[in-house]
């Protein structure tokens, strides 16, 4: 915090929600939030970051876990864990191999999707919507 002139908790003043039209939103809005520690250049690999997303869902807690994971695999089309696993896995080991750079379109959108859904959600939101329109 001192040596980025910040204070509080680590996220406390950079994080917001983002609203996510489909799974292949939600997928690329998992790994942007995976790759955060690998971004920041605090790790070469989101699992030596013990509490990343990438842990929760590679080695789940066997008590007081996060996530609910009937329900992602729901959202993402997944009917079993081992499934899920093995393509999260695949969507980091791709996302290592690429430009990893700060996005404004998950940093500061206050929704992922097509016009009609953008439109909408800040319809929905009236003024409270910050950030660039990612279309």
């Amino acid at each position: 915090n001192q040596r980025k002139n910040r204070k509080g908790a680590f996220w406390e003043d950079r994080y917001h929600a983002t609203a996510v039209q489909n799974d292949s939103h939600l997928i690329q809005c998992i790994n942007y939030i995976d790759m955060n520690m690998v971004r920041a250049g605090v790790v070469d690999h989101p699992e030596a970051w013990k509490q990343s997303g990438y842990n929760e869902i590679q080695n789940p807690r066997k008590r007081y876990g996060l996530i609910n994971y009937d329900y992602l695999m729901k959202l993402l089309s997944f009917s079993e864990y081992d499934s899920l696993k093995a393509a999260h896995n695949q969507w980091v080991e791709n996302a290592l191999t690429q430009t990893n750079k700060k996005d404004q379109v998950w940093t500061k959108s206050i929704a992922v999707g097509d016009k009609q859904f953008i439109e909408k959600t800040k319809a929905l939101l009236g003024d409270k919507v910050l950030g660039p329109t990612p279309y």
